[in-house]
């Protein structure tokens, strides 16, 4: 245990120390956000995230009292999706290259490393169990190429991918802890102080108004890709913690906001993937909210929302019935984007309620 702690403590360190570090490098070498249409941060921001977060976990995993052998795959995709994502954010490559990356990763924790989706849990009653069968490596591929999509769409504000990401992790996290763990838990804990040392630099906060580094879409896809890993990892196998229906309430905000701009672009005669200002935090935005209150409260929804599907879990709740409760919920984030402009009125009004008490 006290391994495990120092660990964490040395993730953590390492990762924060990187990217005081590699700044100015990052600076001189162009690997850098600037300010455009869609980005309005003033100046010109690092894009480090990612490969700081991956050096810092990288590291701290090697002393690990038990073999990294398993987890090759999950190295090597996020390797992968670094080295694509940092071209990427140097010269812009083509959107099906990045793709291509994607799917090769999934390839890795399928194919390579054996991890999979293998059924879905008691979606239809008790002792009714979803098996995919031969469907489990398409399937599985399917959902970690879909999350890696998630997380790099939800990177729209300060701190709010990383922020989601890490309140994932910690609901997978406290799972295993609750429940005894397994080797993956360890690996879950560095990745998520090395996320947690890169919020400090990237979260809006009282002392810091702007963030001091960003993502990139390097970062953000190997998030969303360890994300997945850890998520099939609790879910799956004969020492599951988790039934996939809670996986999916931990999962919920990023997935269901990407679902739903996808949807409403191709329903447009749109390209699924082009940019645009219809996203969850931009109707927070429309509605008077700063962007760290926007993250804020995104952050906390998420935790809330995962906490029904592990909390539920741990109180016995039926899986079917989970599941019959996330559909409200997905309607309801699907109205509200529907009605993007109203549902931001309507919160405006709420806020400035809010803030008129306050003051009286």
């Amino acid at each position: 245990m006290t391994q495990v702690v120092l660990q964490i403590l040395f993730a953590f360190a390492l990762t924060a120390v990187l990217l005081l570090v590699l700044r100015r490098p990052a600076l001189k070498a162009g690997l850098v956000d600037r300010p455009c249409g869609r980005k309005r941060h003033g100046r010109v921001v690092p894009l480090i995230g990612g490969v700081c977060i991956l050096l810092g976990f990288v590291a701290a995993s090697l002393p690990a009292d038990f073999g990294l052998r398993d987890y090759q795959g999950l190295f090597a995709g996020m390797a992968v999706l670094l080295i694509v994502g940092v071209v990427d954010d140097l010269i812009d490559i083509d959107a099906w290259i990045k793709f291509g990356a994607q799917v090769v990763a999934a390839l890795l924790m399928t194919v390579w490393s054996g991890l999979v989706v293998e059924d879905l849990g008691q979606l239809l009653g008790p002792h009714v169990a979803l098996e995919l069968g031969a469907l489990a490596v398409p399937f599985t591929v399917f959902c970690v190429v879909g999350l890696i999509n998630a997380v790099n769409m939800f990177d729209g504000v300060d701190g709010l991918a990383a922020g989601t990401v890490a309140a994932a992790l910690g609901w997978l996290v406290l799972a295993g802890a609750v429940n005894g763990g397994a080797s993956w838990l360890v690996l879950a804990g560095l990745f998520l102080a090395s996320v947690c040392a890169f919020l400090i630099f990237n979260m809006r906060n009282p002392w810091r108004r702007k963030a001091a580094c960003f993502l990139g879409d390097s970062g953000s896809m190997m998030l969303g890709f360890a994300l997945a890993w850890f998520a099939v990892e609790a879910a799956q196998g004969d020492h599951a913690l988790l039934p996939p229906v809670a996986i999916a309430w931990i999962l919920a905000l990023p997935v269901l906001d990407t679902l739903t701009l996808m949807g409403r672009r191709i329903l447009r005669g749109r390209h699924p993937f082009h940019p645009d200002r219809e996203h969850l935090h931009h109707i927070f935005y429309r509605a008077g909210f700063t962007p760290g209150q926007t993250v804020t409260v995104l952050v906390l929804a998420s935790l809330a929302l995962g906490s029904i599907g592990v909390v539920g879990t741990w109180l016995g709740v039926p899986e079917w019935v989970l599941a019959a409760l996330f559909v409200p919920v997905a309607a309801a984030h699907l109205l509200a984007q529907a009605r993007a402009w109203r549902f931001a009125r309507l919160m405006r009004r709420q806020l400035r309620w809010a803030r008129s008490r306050l003051r009286g």
